[in-house]
């Protein structure tokens, strides 16, 4: 259902909360967990809801999305409608691999979480995940993924960004060359990705290097999986991700290969009793880990020996 939101042009704060592209209403206190302020956008905005995902997009002014068009004069453009059809195949994909959902985790479930907000906005960057809560004057509790207004249809971004909602509902690391070199394997998951692996770090300057990495690090994830992975039958696809469609009447679903999820799901696993170990070894607050915390090197040494600790070598796999 795609409804229309009042403009935020006269935006005002209420309580120290600001509201996000929404009509804004004076909210009594709220738990702490669920009142980040966010940046008010001004403009005429529309939202449209598919299970717990809500998409806010505006078809005017700053952020206005790059093309408006709705083939099937459904009142939803299509690059909004092929965005969903996205987050809902990969949601699925990884419901039938067995990954925790964002909404599912603890930390999420803990702080009222309830929605996926999903805001098409002007970018910089193509998407970005947020690991805080809000609070949208409805009352509800989201998590955010921004895409950028100039989104094409078809590209993995918001199924990358859906993944960063996965890692974040596991563990609060955030290191570059596990964050966007896992979440660049995650589109796999549809299909569109051509696994180039490269050998895992047998030295320490090779090591160190990696640790460097970012979106390239996945050629050494693909490289772990080789060697961790111990899933020989093809994956079951659910049928009801089969049978996704773009708006062009593309599959979402590019083919069969899922290499690894087996593995990464136990990356994740280790990762969450790590991040749990670290929280009370460092004092840190739960699931409130300031941000320079989550990204800083100091974690790269013990998140390889969880990363290696994951590793369950297949048939005719050898060990790291």
């Amino acid at each position: 259902m795609t409804t229309k939101i009042a403009p935020i042009g006269a935006a005002k704060l209420c309580m120290g909360i600001v509201s996000l592209g929404l009509a804004l209403w004076c909210l009594p206190a709220q738990a702490a967990e669920c009142q980040r302020a966010l940046r008010p956008l001004a403009g005429d905005w529309s939202e449209h809801r598919s299970g717990e995902f809500i998409f806010q997009y505006s078809l005017t002014g700053e952020h206005a999305l790059h093309s408006s068009v709705d083939t099937p004069d459904s009142g939803l453009p299509d690059v909004v409608a092929d965005v969903e059809q996205q987050l809902l195949a990969m949601r699925e994909m990884l419901k039938s691999l067995h990954f925790q959902l964002p909404l599912e985790s603890p930390r999420y479930q803990t702080q009222g979480a309830s929605h996926i907000l999903v805001l098409f906005q002007k970018l910089k960057k193509t998407g970005l995940a947020f690991d805080e809560v809000s609070r949208l004057p409805s009352g509800e509790c989201v998590l955010m993924i921004q895409i950028a207004s100039h989104y094409r249809s078809g590209n993995l971004t918001p199924a990358h960004e859906l993944f960063h909602q996965v890692q974040n509902g596991y563990t609060p690391f955030k290191r570059a060359w596990f964050y966007e070199g896992t979440a660049r394997w995650s589109e796999t998951l549809l299909g569109q990705r051509k696994a180039v692996a490269q050998p895992v770090p047998a030295h320490a300057l090779d090591l160190r290097a990696f640790w460097q990495q970012s979106y390239a690090a996945v050629a050494v994830w693909h490289g772990l999986i080789k060697r961790c992975s111990r899933t020989a039958a093809p994956a079951e696809i659910p049928a009801a991700v089969r049978s996704l469609r773009y708006r062009n009447g593309t599959p979402v679903l590019q083919d069969d290969q899922i290499p690894g999820h087996d593995y990464m799901r136990r990356v994740l696993e280790a990762l969450k009793v790590l991040g749990d170990e670290t929280t009370v070894k460092q004092k840190l607050t739960t699931h409130h880990w300031p941000e320079k915390v989550q990204r800083d090197a100091q974690h790269d040494a013990a998140m390889w020996r969880a990363v290696l600790s994951a590793c369950q070598p297949g048939e005719g796999s050898s060990a790291p």
